[in-house]
């Protein structure tokens, strides 16, 4: 605003000049005076009363993100025979129990790995009543050590071959009670449910009823019921003023923690990605959903006060503000200790720097005019 305006601007609103020119710190104005001027204030927030806010202050930065589950936090389900799939218990993002049957499989792979297991086990029996016999025979001195040592060999060779199958039926999804109803009953089943590895939602499903797939082939996947992830988008001015441990708040939700900043940024959208990370599993986040956060800087200054950036004012190269008081505002000195998205902390060392305390955050121009003498050129803004 230039020298030519305000002298114009002030007497209008009904300035008193002579006292502000002989009282620099002192800016005398009625209510009558400041609403016409058309200045506004706001309260000075200080560092202790910061740390204590809720959701829904205007402290922070203010971002958006989407809720995903960590690497460590997701399985995968697959297949270990190749088949038929014969139905599908479950539909995409449902909860799902571990142990619980997720998709129904026909499998000829299956019976032919159950008729191997029983060749084998029959044989490893077999082999092991063969080695008590020799045993026996060797202690009455009928035949010679060798022949028991062959025995033995052949026995825990058979005994192996039948655990390794039988670990294989395992694998592909057979209880341990099937697998012993197959050996006392020798009925071959080609059905194979394939269950959830993991208590969870389904976040993925890649099959469906007819198709045939092959050993290997992954069948679903599954987000566990464990701590979520945030990742939220910030601009390079937004990141570079976020720090690993900051934290996160998100309505109704306990407070996350910033665990991860990008140092590059996303190529379709120029943002960079802030991961924060719940400390225990809420349901007041859910998979996939769109949420609004606030990050608050653990790092605020100890016994200071917060400002809009807006509020500050330069002059021979010192910072200044503009605290209401019964006069109309005092100009005071400050010294910025760090700024935080529109915030600015200020180091609380002179007594009008308190929280709740009025500090202009609009109409700045006015007032700064009438303090240095309605836009006289001494010190000049910066």
């Amino acid at each position: 605003m230039t020298k030519l305006t305000l002298t114009c601007l002030l007497p209008l609103l009904g300035m008193p000049l002579a006292s502000l020119a002989s009282e620099p710190a002192q800016i005398t104005l009625n209510s009558a005076q400041i609403q016409r001027a058309n200045i506004a204030t706001t309260a000075l927030i200080s560092s202790e009363a910061s740390a204590k806010t809720t959701t829904g202050t205007p402290q922070g930065l203010h971002l958006s993100g989407t809720v995903i589950s960590p690497p460590n936090g997701q399985v995968i389900v697959s297949s270990m025979v190749s088949g038929i799939v014969q139905e599908v218990q479950h539909n995409a993002l449902q909860a799902v129990h571990q142990g619980q049957p997720i998709v129904v499989l026909h499998s000829p792979q299956l019976m032919e790995m159950q008729r191997e297991y029983l060749q084998l086990a029959t044989s490893a029996r077999l082999a092991a009543e063969k080695r008590e016999r020799d045993e026996k025979l060797l202690q009455e001195g009928i035949i010679a050590r060798s022949r028991w040592q062959e025995s033995s060999g052949a026995a825990v060779q058979a005994e192996v071959a039948a655990r390794e199958r039988y670990q294989s039926l395992r694998s592909a999804g057979l209880s341990d009670a099937r697998i012993n109803q197959l050996l006392n009953k020798q009925q071959l089943s080609p059905v194979l449910s394939i269950s959830a590895s993991a208590s969870g939602t389904l976040s993925e499903l890649s099959v469906k009823p007819g198709q045939r797939i092959e050993a290997g082939t992954p069948i679903a996947a599954i987000s566990k019921s464990g701590p979520y992830w945030v990742e939220l988008q910030a601009s390079a001015q937004q990141a570079a003023q976020v720090r690993i441990g900051d934290s996160v708040s998100i309505n109704q939700c306990a407070p996350l923690k910033v665990i991860a900043i990008a140092n590059q940024v996303q190529s379709q959208n120029q943002t960079s990605l802030i991961r924060a990370a719940q400390s225990k599993r809420e349901d007041c986040l859910q998979l996939n959903q769109y949420v609004e956060a606030r990050i608050q800087n653990s790092q605020i200054p100890a016994a200071s006060v917060a400002v809009p950036l807006s509020a500050i004012v330069q002059n021979q190269q010192r910072s200044h503000v503009f605290i209401r008081n019964d006069k109309g505002f005092q100009v005071i000195p400050v010294q910025v200790l760090s700024k935080q998205g529109e915030l600015a902390w200020l180091q609380a060392s002179h007594p009008a720097l308190r929280a709740g305390n009025q500090v202009a955050n609009r109409g700045i121009g006015i007032l700064k005019g009438a303090w240095l003498g309605l836009g006289a050129e001494e010190g000049g803004e910066k």
